[in-house]
């Protein structure tokens, strides 16, 4: 059932919990555990395929075309038979109907916004999440892990009515990049997937972010994209221009100009209340629908697009980003069971690269060759080069600290024997600023030195670099 989960030895295992990271969840919001929610939030939820969208809304019909929307007879409620969100304390049976629920062109992100506000002006509360397993793609597979997935969160009891702003922009103001360069901005908290993310094309698409040049005054066709717990935008054009060292395609802006990004600010409600006014959004907004402050003077109105330049070379870089450290050290023991998994590229990374699609945890214990329930989600963060957190646009992007959050690791125990492993992957889908995979895959090794990967030894398991792929269980 829907219960607090099984125990292995003296850890409590994280029942339901394994379809984020291992499967077919990629993000959600609020985080597992999150606490001090406002109750004005609306609920992500980010899929690794295009999902089924009636199998999260009721009356919704796809007409036999769950891929193509133009053809389908919509609706908005949310199904309480698939998706079921509740007070803890009151079980399934109470759970929330008056939700609408919208979801990205992309198939793959819903938003789940209750009419009412959540929890309690005076006390906090505790809510669940429960995503059943006989939800589906678009290609009719229930690909969630059986019996579903399962997590909680706490509201606090405000209303969140302060507008977010944009922290800082990759490429920064001012500054000059190679044409294949990926453009990101990173918010202050977390924003909603349907007000910023779409597919711009030649002469239309989506609007509420848009890349332009000097040669022309379309926007640049491209993809806008979300990643690290819904804080970064990141968008990649569709202007092919070379290939990476994993022979994939390169991407580009127009070389040699003056380019300029613009974010939009939703339409507020008015100048006291930041909430935006109209839906579809026609800017971007946070999780309780408050539209983007950006001029950051604390309210929004009229002047508050965000907006900023830089100028391309004619040149492609085709630079592999190399890892510099890692926390827990290679075969590290003793490590703290709720030990956060720290990755620090040499280099800025494409933010919606540090996934589960491209980075792998797993585990087993080395007796029975059995693994457990784990779930893992991503947080990327810039640092300067002298490795302090970038949290404004003074300061310079150098390099990215990719952090893996995750469920509690298993304690060995010799006595019994149970001795519990844990290993992670970053394979070739990572990705620089500049579209560059990571191959071959340099990385530190057990002392500090370097790997040594070469393109006939592009592997590094466990510091020791190797011809074939890695195998560490």
């Amino acid at each position: 059932g829907n219960g607090d989960g099984s125990s292995s030895g003296s850890v409590s295992v994280e029942s339901l919990s394994n379809s984020l990271g291992s499967g077919v969840i990629r993000d959600h919001y609020p985080a597992r555990g999150a606490t001090d929610v406002s109750r004005n939030t609306r609920m992500f939820v980010t899929f690794r395929d295009a999902m089924d969208i009636s199998s999260f809304i009721t009356g919704y019909d796809t007409n036999g075309t769950p891929e193509d929307v133009t053809d389908d007879t919509a609706a908005t409620a949310i199904n309480s038979d698939t998706v079921k969100i509740y007070v803890r304390a009151d079980g399934d049976s109470a759970a929330l109907t008056d939700v609408a629920v919208s979801f990205t062109e992309d198939l793959k992100t819903f938003v789940f916004d209750p009419t009412e506000y959540l929890g309690s002006a005076t006390e906090d509360v505790t809510y669940a999440v429960y995503l059943s397993d006989a939800i589906e793609n678009t290609d009719g597979d229930a690909p969630i892990d059986s019996g579903g997935y399962l997590w909680y969160f706490t509201t606090g009891t405000t209303v969140d009515i302060t507008p977010p702003t944009v922290q800082y922009v990759i490429p920064s103001d001012g500054t000059t990049k190679d044409r294949n360069i990926v453009v990101q901005a990173i918010f202050s908290e977390a924003i909603d997937p349907t007000s910023s993310t779409g597919t711009r094309l030649a002469d239309s698409g989506f609007e509420n972010i848009q890349i332009v040049g000097t040669s022309s005054t379309a926007p640049v066709a491209g993809e806008y994209v979300v990643s690290n717990s819904y804080k970064t935008i990141t968008f990649t054009s569709t202007d092919a221009c070379g290939t990476n060292s994993c022979g994939e395609t390169i991407y580009c802006l127009p070389g040699g100009e003056s380019i300029t990004a613009t974010i939009a600010s939703a339409t507020p409600t008015s100048t006291t209340d930041p909430t935006a006014s109209i839906f579809p959004y026609d800017g971007i907004v946070d999780t309780s629908g408050n539209s983007l402050d950006g001029n950051a003077d604390g309210s929004v109105g009229t002047d508050d697009d965000y907006a900023w330049g830089f100028t391309t070379t004619n040149d492609i870089n085709l630079d592999a980003p190399a890892i510099e450290s890692i926390t827990p050290n290679i075969q590290e023991e003793n490590v703290d069971l709720d030990q956060s998994i720290q990755i620090t590229f040499d280099s800025i990374i494409d933010s919606s690269s540090a996934s589960s699609s491209n980075i792998e945890m797993l585990n087993e214990e080395t007796t029975s060759g059995d693994s457990h329930e784990l779930w893992y989600s991503f947080g990327t963060t810039s640092l300067t080069s002298e490795g302090d957190e970038v949290l404004v646009d003074s300061q310079t992007p150098a390099k990215s600290l990719v952090t893996i959050s995750h469920g509690t690791f298993l304690a060995s125990d010799p006595a019994v024997p149970l001795s519990y492993m844990y290993s992670i992957t970053a394979n070739e889908g990572v990705r620089n600023e500049y579209q560059n995979c990571f191959v071959p895959g340099e990385g530190p090794d057990s002392v500090g030195g370097s790997c040594g990967t070469t393109t006939a030894v592009p592997y590094c398991c466990n510091g020791v670099a190797q011809a074939t792929a890695c195998t560490l269980f």
